[in-house]
């Protein structure tokens, strides 16, 4: 009696479980968050036109500076199509190489932004090597290194990181050079370093060449007349009409193309060093009909930082891009 009741019970549960089943059977959700480009793909086609037809025209310039990683991209602030989308140039800051899935995007911002995408070369990073050379010679109870030893180091560290500009397929490079020649060896470097960025921008002449740092130092004042802005590093700097005249020297070639290099707060720093973006966009608007130089614009140098703003992403960059294009 016990086994027909306990098969009683038994069968009445699983109606009821059939009863429920509709109500019952899992479900799967759809958590993925779509793009604009997925939610009105016409609409976004007309957005993206737009933007590259911008691009094109006269207007103040929006450089922003990210690092390159040779890791998958795990983070939305190393990718290349994450940057602003009012963005002129990305300059990628690279310490090795580039993963593959960033370096697709190269092309795939220029081609649907506009947006070009610059390789950071960069002086101090082959001047640290050599002082660690100088510092083995003086371990070894060896001489200094010599002018024609500078000169062998440097060509072969400029062409290391130009190697890099053309094999991710770059549109161009920013050169960096914030420090002064001073002593026969350290001239022979700089021109060593120079020599190689010039022979091969000639061997590539599509390429674009932007200029960062002290361009009064630079000794091939004609090759440096050759770069389309050149970048001056503001730093904590709060009187930027006063850097011009200071870095570019009175008589410099290029002072009708200042493009002057902010920086944004970050999570370990939240305070503002320096001038914002959003102030320095107002100082390119009213210094205009400056006669002593032309500001042409911004350079953000660590706007990857911008992208985790507790307000919106890279909200620091945006508002900058709203004032210098407002034209007030």
């Amino acid at each position: 009696m016990k086994a027909k009741s306990f098969i009683f019970t038994c069968a009445a549960a699983v109606a009821v479980l059939a009863g429920c089943s509709k109500w019952t059977q899992p479900q799967n959700l759809d958590f993925h968050h779509k793009t604009p480009e997925q939610e009105n793909p016409q609409e976004y086609a007309e957005y993206l036109k737009g933007l590259r037809t911008f691009k094109q025209s006269e207007h103040p310039v929006m450089i922003v500076t990210m690092k390159g990683t040779e890791s998958y991209p795990s983070c939305q602030n190393v990718h290349i199509m994450a940057m602003p989308d009012s963005a002129d140039y990305v300059c990628v800051n690279l310490d090795g190489g580039l993963h593959e899935v960033i370096a697709a995007e190269i092309a795939q911002v220029r081609e649907k932004k506009g947006t070009k995408v610059l390789c950071h070369i960069d002086y101090e990073k082959v001047y640290e090597g050599w002082c660690l050379e100088e510092d083995r010679r003086t371990e070894e109870g060896k001489p200094a290194g010599t002018a024609e030893d500078a000169t062998a180091f440097f060509a072969e560290g400029a062409k290391a990181q130009l190697e890099k500009c053309t094999r991710y397929g770059f549109h161009g490079v920013m050169v960096s050079y914030a420090t002064s020649a001073g002593t026969e060896v350290l001239t022979a470097a700089q021109n060593a370093f120079m020599g190689e960025i010039k022979s091969y921008l000639a061997q590539n002449s599509g390429l674009e060449f932007i200029f960062r740092g002290s361009a009064r130092n630079v000794n091939d004042t004609e090759f440096l007349g050759t770069c389309k802005f050149v970048v001056i590093i503001a730093g904590e700097e709060k009187k930027l009409s006063l850097l011009p005249g200071r870095i570019l020297g009175r008589t410099s070639t290029v002072s009708d193309r200042v493009v002057m290099e902010l920086t944004v707060p970050t999570t370990a720093e939240p305070d503002q060093k320096g001038v914002s973006p959003a102030d320095g966009a107002q100082w390119v608007l009213d210094e205009a009909e400056n006669t002593g130089f032309t500001p042409k614009g911004l350079c953000v140098s660590n706007a990857y930082d911008d992208y985790y703003h507790k307000d919106r992403a890279f909200k620091n960059v945006l508002d900058a891009i709203n004032i210098l294009n407002s034209g007030k």
